[in-house]
């Protein structure tokens, strides 16, 4: 039997994806995709301003949400100032 684990399982914390192949309660094999997360979090945020989306980015795997709110706000900083030259 194939069954499917994750992204949603408690123990995958949102970032894992995985493919069972097994025989009963046995595992036969595993097919594992690292880094997959999709829960419309880039459709929400495009109705939104930039600051409603800090806490967005922070929900997306809170193992780090630190880190994501920090590329988050890095990224729209850099876009800032990229406007502003455009603009100019």
């Amino acid at each position: 039997m194939t069954v499917n684990m994750g992204p949603q399982h408690p123990s995958t914390h949102g970032v894992l994806r995985l493919v069972l192949e097994l025989d009963g309660e046995t595992v036969l094999s595993a097919s594992p995709t690292i880094g997959y997360l999709h829960t419309g979090i880039e459709k929400t945020a495009e109705q939104k301003k930039w600051q409603q989306v800090i806490p967005l980015v922070e929900r997306m795997d809170y193992l780090s949400a630190q880190s994501n709110s920090m590329a988050f706000c890095m990224s729209v900083e850099k876009l800032a100032r990229r406007s502003r030259f455009r603009s100019a």
